[in-house]
C-alpha cells in the first residue's frame, strides 16, 4: 500500500525528518510518502490563505474524491476504526492520499470533496508534530491489520 501525505508546510527540520524515517522504515512493506507543498502568499487574511493553500492542495492531490482530510471539523476515531478505513481503501486502491492544510485549515471545498474528514484531537498540534502522529497512526493500523500485539 502507498500512504502519501499532502501538507501545506515550510521545510522540514532534521528532528521531524528523522521521526519521520524512523516510521519510513517500519513501515517497510508500504511506502510512505511525505508532500510539502510550499505556499507563497503573504496575506494576513486567514480566509485568503486557506483558498489560496486549498486551491494548492486541490491541484496536487490525485483522487480528492478519495482523500482522507485531517481537520478540527472531522470526526473523531479510534485506532482500530483508522485500520478498518484503511482496509476499506486497499480492497479498491492501492493508495491512500491523506490531506493536511495549512495553520487556517481547510477549505469547504477541500472538506467537501474529501472522502473521509477526520479530526485527531480535539487539541491542536503544530504540523510538524502532527505528520509523525499520522505516520505512527498508519503504522499503528498495519500492525492492527495484521494482528500484531503492537496495539494493545
Amino acid at each position: 500500500m502507498k500512504f502519501k501525505v499532502h501538507s501545506i508546510s515550510s521545510k522540514s527540520q532534521v528532528w521531524e525528518e528523522t521521526a519521520l524515517e524512523f516510521y519510513k522504515k517500519r513501515l517497510y512493506e508500504h511506502e510512505l510518502i511525505f508532500l510539502n507543498h510550499k505556499h507563497k502568499l503573504s496575506s494576513k487574511n486567514s480566509e485568503e490563505l486557506i483558498q489560496s493553500e486549498s486551491g494548492i492542495l486541490l491541484n496536487k492531490v490525485e483522487k480528492i474524491d478519495r482523500a482522507i482530510s485531517w481537520d478540527i471539523k472531522g470526526r473523531s476515531i479510534s485506532s482500530k476504526e483508522f485500520a478498518n478505513l484503511i482496509t476499506e481503501y486497499s480492497m479498491n486502491d492501492h493508495q491512500i492520499e491523506f490531506v493536511i492544510g495549512g495553520s487556517h485549515g481547510l477549505s469547504n471545498e477541500v472538506l467537501d470533496k474529501s472522502n473521509h474528514v477526520i479530526s485527531a484531537s480535539k487539541l491542536t498540534f503544530p504540523h510538524r508534530l502532527f505528520k509523525i502522529i499520522l505516520s505512527e497512526q498508519i503504522y499503528r493500523a498495519c500492525l492492527i491489520i495484521s494482528n500484531h500485539p503492537y496495539h494493545k
